[in-house]
């Protein structure tokens, strides 16, 4: 016998959240689901690069100061850091500066497809210089240096809302993609999540069935724009400052928690085979799934360990 489940989606932190929960009553999940979105009003507030109100942004407006920050954004700055060394500087929170002179500088609904491509992109200059000092709380960025933490931070949300919910029977806590999920499904069962068709959204070429991990996905075929006529994406190589010309269409990571599968898949779409094959990198995650571009579909193993999970595709 299946078990209730409830289910809500709302926007937030540029993209779509959902949270779904089995168990319990539906009060519980009215009261779980407004915390929720209480803790991403609290995210956005910290970590939007869109708002000139936020944290970041404040943090990013004074590089070469020594800037007091709050618990949250000093510990993601951390989890940036430590990722950047983990994956060899394929994850590098430093891109921003290209993101902001290709036109990504305002929210995705908002990028204009004017202008020319920019002259001069040049590497990401890397988390080697940024100062932390834990005793005060305080984070010091070089000169010109500026932070994009957007795909860490959502799968944070993700790890920390569904932390906080660990009593329920079971649930889901997606942020734009970045999820954790724990428990069983309505059915009693490991979840199912299907990997998204880079051509065709609508449909999936396979699925992942997990419990008690974090996914995530990395692709250039969702945040696309035209800039000098050239098709851009969001996700920058920051050996070049350039849109990553990935050997991969889109790479699911299945990890111990939703920021590792974040980085893991980020790192996996940037250096491509080679990086799956890096130690360091295969520590992230247990399983990745890469689409390449031509439709084909590889898995490899990693060496972390989760909940029980598989995957199959589809009968064609």
């Amino acid at each position: 016998m299946s078990q209730p489940v409830y289910r809500h989606t709302f926007a937030a932190m540029g993209s779509t959240v959902e949270i779904v929960l089995v168990g319990g009553s539906a009060a519980e999940a009215g009261e779980a689901f407004a915390l929720g979105e209480w803790l991403a009003a609290e995210w956005e507030r910290t970590f939007s690069r869109f708002r000139p109100d936020s944290e970041l942004s404040h943090l990013n407006r004074r590089s070469g100061e020594a800037v007091t920050v709050s618990d949250l954004l000093y510990s993601a700055i951390e989890m940036a850091i430590r990722a950047a060394a983990h994956t060899g500087g394929l994850f590098d929170p430093t891109v921003l500066p290209s993101l902001t002179a290709l036109g990504y500088d305002r929210t995705f609904g908002e990028i204009s497809e004017r202008g020319d491509l920019p002259g001069g992109l040049s590497a990401a200059p890397g988390v080697s210089g940024i100062a932390l000092d834990p005793k005060q709380r305080t984070v010091r960025l070089p000169a010109g240096v500026q932070l994009d933490l957007g795909g860490l931070a959502k799968g944070l949300y993700a790890d920390v809302l569904a932390g906080t919910l660990a009593g329920w029977d079971g649930g889901v806590v997606s942020a734009g993609g970045d999820l954790r999920v724990w428990g069983t499904s309505p059915d009693r069962d490991r979840w199912s999540v299907g990997i998204e068709d880079p051509d065709d959204p609508m449909r999936d070429v396979a699925t992942v069935l997990v419990t008690d991990c974090g996914v995530a996905t990395s692709g250039a075929n969702r945040r696309t724009w035209l800039r000098g006529g050239r098709p851009l994406h969001h996700l920058i190589d920051p050996r070049t400052g350039w849109p990553v010309e990935s050997r991969f269409r889109s790479v699911t990571s299945i990890a111990p928690t939703a920021v590792r599968a974040e980085i893991a898949s980020l790192a996996l779409f940037v250096g491509g085979p080679t990086a799956a094959e890096n130690e360091a990198v295969r520590s992230l995650f247990a399983l990745a799934l890469a689409v390449g571009r031509d439709g084909e579909i590889v898995g490899y193993r990693g060496a972390a360990t989760v909940g029980e999970n598989g995957y199959r595709q589809p009968a064609t």
